[in-house]
Formats: C-alpha cells, structure tokens, sequence
C-alpha cells in the first residue's frame, strides 16, 4: 500500500488535476476489467495509475526525456506527438517509480497506439483508457458495454474507433495501431 501512496503523491505533483483524476479512473477501470478476466489486479493497477506518469511534461521536454531515456522515436512517432508519453511513460515508470515488472511496462508502453499480439493486460489498460468515467465521444457508451461482455470485441472496436477519428481528422494512423487491428482480425478475435 505504502507504495501505491507513493505512485499517487509522486504523480500529483507532476500531472494537472484534470490528469491525475484521469489516471485514478483509468486504474480503477483497469482493476474491475481484472477482475473480470481474470487478470492480476495489482498489476492492472500500477499499469493504470502510471499510464500517462510522461503526460505532465509539454513536447519539447518528453522528447529530451525520450533521449535521456533511450527512447527512440521514429518519424511516424515524431509526427504523432501525443502518443510520445507512452514509450517514456515506461521508462519513467522504471526510472522514477521503481516499476521493473515488464507487464506492466509494456502495457504502459502500448496504451495510447496499441501493438501486434496485445497481452491481456495491454487490452485492459488500452480499453481503460478509453472508458473511464471522465471520458465522453460518441461511441464510448458502446465501448463501455463492450467492455463487460468481450474483452477482444472491445478492443477491436476501440481500435476502430481510433483509427476512424484519425481518419476522420486527416491525422496520421500509427502503423502499430494498424498492426493491432490487423492481428486480430486475421487470428479470428
């Protein structure tokens, strides 16, 4: 417990209250979607209440953390620059956390454009991300049902809803993200 206090009071002194109340819904969803498939609830919820721990620096400062951290940012990802918090998320989670459980990690370094062969951990944070309670887009009432009945059918339909707004936008879609989409269609999910 004592280091779950320690997560929280590092990450309000570093995220905006709107964030940090984010990242409170997220690791709550995290651990009832757990419980529900049974995945480890510790593990959810570390995942969850560090997965935006990069999100308080602006863009210039995640990317020199991204180079003090080794994170190497390819153009795609330089050209999505909010999905930047993710890969340094996992480093600050290791360097500045203590975070070594490479679950965790990794579902952290996944959440915002998912990945080829997601874990079910991934999915969970992916899908927590997108439903807590704060957030509001069409569609989302959909996603949060989804969520309770079928874990892959949400994330496939989050996926879809990520890559349509993109679309939509003119905006860049990160080839992960269609990797993703693209693994759970042709393994039949």
């Amino acid at each position: 417990m004592k280091m779950i206090d320690n997560y929280k009071n590092k990450l309000k002194s570093t995220l905006s209250e709107k964030r940090y109340k984010h990242s409170l819904g997220v690791c709550d969803e995290a651990v009832k979607l757990a419980e529900k498939y049974g995945a480890d609830t510790e593990k959810a919820y570390t995942a969850g209440i560090l997965h935006d721990c990069a999100k308080g620096y602006d863009t210039d400062e995640q990317i020199k953390l991204c180079q003090k951290y080794g994170v190497v940012l390819d153009d795609i990802t330089l050209a999505c620059k909010p999905v930047i918090h993710a890969p340094l998320g996992a480093k600050i989670a290791k360097a500045e956390y203590g975070v070594n459980d490479k679950d965790v990690l990794d579902a952290i370094m996944c959440h915002t454009v998912a990945k080829e062969n997601m874990s079910l951990l991934d999915k969970i944070i992916y899908i927590a991300d997108m439903i807590e309670p704060m957030r509001d887009f069409d569609g989302v009432e959909e996603l949060r049902k989804a969520a309770y009945e079928n874990i892959d059918r949400a994330f496939i339909l989050g996926l879809k809803q990520s890559i349509v707004f993109n679309a939509q936008k003119n905006k860049i879609i990160h080839p992960n993200t269609l990797s993703a989409w693209n693994y759970m269609l042709m393994n039949g999910k």
